[in-house]
Protein backbone atom coordinates (compact mmCIF):
# COMPACT_ATOMS: atom_id res chain seq x y z
CA UNK A 1 0.00 0.00 0.00
CA UNK A 2 2.20 2.92 -1.25
CA UNK A 3 1.58 6.61 -0.83
CA UNK A 4 -1.85 6.26 1.04
CA UNK A 5 -0.78 8.95 3.45
CA UNK A 6 1.24 11.58 1.57
CA UNK A 7 -0.66 14.00 3.46
CA UNK A 8 -0.77 12.48 7.00
CA UNK A 9 0.02 15.48 8.84
CA UNK A 10 -2.86 17.01 8.22
CA UNK A 11 -5.31 14.26 8.58
CA UNK A 12 -6.32 12.65 12.06
CA UNK A 13 -7.71 9.29 12.19
CA UNK A 14 -9.25 7.34 14.90
CA UNK A 15 -7.31 4.82 17.14
CA UNK A 16 -8.40 1.59 18.59
CA UNK A 17 -5.78 -0.33 20.48
CA UNK A 18 -5.75 -3.84 20.76
CA UNK A 19 -3.92 -6.57 23.01
CA UNK A 20 -1.58 -9.06 21.15
CA UNK A 21 -1.11 -12.61 22.22
CA UNK A 22 1.87 -11.48 24.30
CA UNK A 23 -0.67 -8.93 26.50
CA UNK A 24 1.31 -5.97 24.64
CA UNK A 25 -1.22 -3.65 23.45
CA UNK A 26 -0.44 -2.32 20.01
CA UNK A 27 -2.55 1.42 18.71
CA UNK A 28 -4.22 1.09 15.01
CA UNK A 29 -5.18 4.14 13.15
CA UNK A 30 -8.85 3.33 11.36
CA UNK A 31 -8.29 4.03 7.67
CA UNK A 32 -11.86 3.21 6.57
CA UNK A 33 -14.49 1.30 7.39
CA UNK A 34 -17.84 -0.34 5.49
CA UNK A 35 -20.83 -2.68 6.79
CA UNK A 36 -21.37 -5.71 5.07
CA UNK A 37 -24.49 -8.22 5.60
CA UNK A 38 -25.09 -6.68 9.00
CA UNK A 39 -21.50 -6.14 10.89
CA UNK A 40 -19.18 -3.30 10.61
CA UNK A 41 -15.30 -3.94 9.38
CA UNK A 42 -12.16 -1.47 9.63
CA UNK A 43 -9.32 -0.90 7.42
CA UNK A 44 -6.45 -0.49 9.83
CA UNK A 45 -2.74 0.52 9.91
CA UNK A 46 -0.46 -0.29 13.07
CA UNK A 47 0.16 3.36 14.37
CA UNK A 48 3.29 3.71 14.82
CA UNK A 49 4.05 2.40 11.08
CA UNK A 50 2.09 4.77 9.48
CA UNK A 51 5.06 6.72 7.72
CA UNK A 52 6.16 3.83 5.96
CA UNK A 53 4.94 3.80 2.56
CA UNK A 54 4.90 -0.07 2.73
CA UNK A 55 2.80 -0.49 5.49
CA UNK A 56 0.45 -3.19 5.21
CA UNK A 57 -3.30 -2.69 6.13
CA UNK A 58 -5.19 -5.05 7.99
CA UNK A 59 -9.13 -5.81 8.32
CA UNK A 60 -11.15 -5.95 11.44
CA UNK A 61 -14.45 -7.18 12.19
CA UNK A 62 -16.48 -6.00 14.51
CA UNK A 63 -17.95 -8.84 16.86
CA UNK A 64 -19.02 -7.19 20.36
CA UNK A 65 -20.22 -3.82 21.53
CA UNK A 66 -20.46 -3.39 25.64
CA UNK A 67 -21.27 -0.17 26.77
CA UNK A 68 -18.17 2.10 26.46
CA UNK A 69 -16.32 -1.11 25.05
CA UNK A 70 -16.17 -2.87 21.29
CA UNK A 71 -14.52 -5.79 20.29
CA UNK A 72 -12.78 -6.45 17.18
CA UNK A 73 -11.10 -9.60 15.99
CA UNK A 74 -8.62 -10.04 12.90
CA UNK A 75 -10.49 -11.16 9.30
CA UNK A 76 -8.49 -14.71 9.24
CA UNK A 77 -11.11 -16.35 7.02
CA UNK A 78 -10.05 -15.87 3.20
CA UNK A 79 -13.64 -15.73 1.89
CA UNK A 80 -14.49 -13.09 4.03
CA UNK A 81 -10.99 -11.23 3.84
CA UNK A 82 -11.66 -10.94 -0.02
CA UNK A 83 -15.18 -10.15 0.19
CA UNK A 84 -14.37 -7.07 2.66
CA UNK A 85 -11.37 -5.97 0.56
CA UNK A 86 -13.35 -5.91 -2.40
CA UNK A 87 -15.75 -3.56 -0.87
CA UNK A 88 -12.91 -1.19 0.26
CA UNK A 89 -11.49 -1.59 -2.86
CA UNK A 90 -14.92 -0.38 -4.77
CA UNK A 91 -15.09 2.77 -2.20
CA UNK A 92 -12.30 4.20 -4.21
CA UNK A 93 -10.34 6.18 -1.79
CA UNK A 94 -6.68 7.20 -1.63
CA UNK A 95 -5.72 3.85 -1.23
CA UNK A 96 -4.92 1.12 -2.92
CA UNK A 97 -6.28 -2.57 -2.32
CA UNK A 98 -3.86 -5.53 -3.10
CA UNK A 99 -4.86 -9.00 -1.88
CA UNK A 100 -2.44 -12.14 -1.64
Amino acid sequence: MGDIFEEIEEMEFEVVTMTDENGDEIEFSIIDNVACGGERYLLVVETELMDDDETDAVILKEVSINADDVTYELVEDDAEFDRVADLFAQKGEDYEVQMD
